[in-house]
C-alpha cells in the first residue's frame, strides 16, 4: 500500500519540476528559431509586395508612354499626310482681279449739284440707285467693255448725285478700282483720252499725269506720256476755254466747300473743293480750291 502511493508522490513531484522545463523550452523555440522564421517569413512577405507594386508602377509607367509615343506618331503622320494632299492638288488658276462691291453706307447730305432743279432727296436717290444697279451689271461682264462702261457709270453717279447714299458707295468702288495695278491704268487710260477728245486739255493733261505718277511701269503709262507731250509741244492748254455758265459753276461748288469747312465739315468741304480743280482746272477758283484743300483734309 505504502509503495504505490510512494511511487505515486514521485511521479507528481517529477511531473511538477519537469512542466516549467518544458514551458521554458517551448517558450524558446516558439520565440527563437521559428519565431525568428516567423518573423522572417512575414518581412519577406512585406518586401515582396512592395517589390511587386513597384514593379506594376513601371509596368503602367511604360504602358503610358507607349500610348503617349503612338498617339504622337499618329498625329505627326495625319500631319504629314495632309501636307504631301495640299501639294498633290493642282494650284487653282488665277482669276482675273474683280471690281470690288462695297457696301452702301450712309453719308451726310450734300448740297445738290448747281442747276439739278427741285428733285427731291428721295428722287435723287433712287435715280442714283438704278445707275449703282446698271453699273454693277456692267462689272459683271468680266471684260474690259464692261469695266469702262461701269466705271463711267460711277463717275456720273459722282457727279450728278453727290451726297446720295449711292455717291458714297461709288467712291468706295471707284477708290479700289483705281487702286488696282491692272484696272487702274486702264480706267485712267480710257478717262484721259475722253477728255482728250472732246478737247478739254486741261482735265486729259491731268489725267495722263496721274496715270503716269501712279503706274509708272503700265503700258497705259508710255500711252499717256506721249499724249502729254504732245499737249506741251502743241500748246493745247491755251485751246481750253471755260464757258460762263461753266465758271459760274465752279464758283458755287468752291464757295459750297467754303460753308461746309467753316461749319467743321471737312470731308464734304475736300470733296467740293476736289470738283473744282477735277472739272475746271487751271480757272482762278480751282487755284483757290487747292490752296483750301490742305485744311479741308486736316493737314
Amino acid at each position: 500500500m505504502m509503495r504505490p502511493f510512494g511511487y505515486l508522490c514521485v511521479f507528481v513531484a517529477a511531473f511538477a519540476l519537469f512542466a516549467p522545463s518544458a514551458q521554458a523550452r517551448s517558450s524558446r523555440n516558439s520565440s527563437g528559431r521559428y519565431g525568428e522564421k516567423y518573423r522572417l517569413i512575414e518581412g519577406d512577405s512585406d518586401d515582396a509586395r512592395e517589390r511587386e507594386r513597384k514593379r506594376e508602377e513601371e509596368r503602367r509607367k511604360r504602358e503610358e508612354e507607349a500610348a503617349k509615343k503612338k498617339a504622337e506618331a499618329e498625329a505627326k503622320k495625319k500631319a504629314d499626310d495632309a501636307k504631301r494632299t495640299a501639294a498633290a492638288k493642282p494650284a487653282a488658276p488665277a482669276k482675273p482681279p474683280a471690281p470690288a462691291k462695297p457696301k452702301p453706307t450712309t453719308a451726310a447730305r450734300k448740297p445738290s449739284k448747281p442747276g439739278t432743279g427741285a428733285k427731291t432727296d428721295d428722287a435723287r436717290e433712287a435715280e442714283a440707285a438704278k445707275l449703282r444697279e446698271q453699273a454693277d451689271k456692267e462689272f459683271e461682264k468680266g471684260n474690259e467693255e464692261g469695266l469702262l462702261a461701269g466705271a463711267q457709270l460711277l463717275r456720273q453717279i459722282l457727279t450728278d448725285y453727290d451726297g446720295t447714299d449711292a455717291a458714297a458707295s461709288a467712291q468706295q468702288q471707284m477708290d479700289l478700282l483705281l487702286a488696282d495695278e491692272q484696272l487702274g491704268p486702264i480706267i485712267l487710260l480710257a478717262e484721259a483720252q475722253e477728255e482728250f477728245d472732246a478737247q478739254h486739255y486741261r482735265k486729259a493733261r491731268n489725267k495722263f499725269q496721274a496715270l503716269v505718277q501712279r503706274y509708272p511701269k503700265s503700258e497705259q503709262a508710255a500711252a499717256a506720256r506721249a499724249r502729254l507731250a504732245e499737249i506741251e509741244r502743241d500748246d493745247l492748254l491755251k485751246k481750253t476755254v471755260y464757258t460762263e455758265e461753266e465758271l459760274e459753276e465752279a464758283r458755287l461748288w468752291f464757295l459750297a466747300g467754303n460753308i461746309h469747312l467753316e461749319n467743321g465739315r471737312k470731308g464734304e468741304a475736300a470733296a467740293a473743293y476736289r470738283r473744282v480743280v477735277e472739272e475746271y482746272p487751271g480757272c482762278r477758283y480751282a487755284v483757290l480750291s487747292e490752296e483750301k484743300l490742305p485744311s479741308a483734309q486736316g493737314s
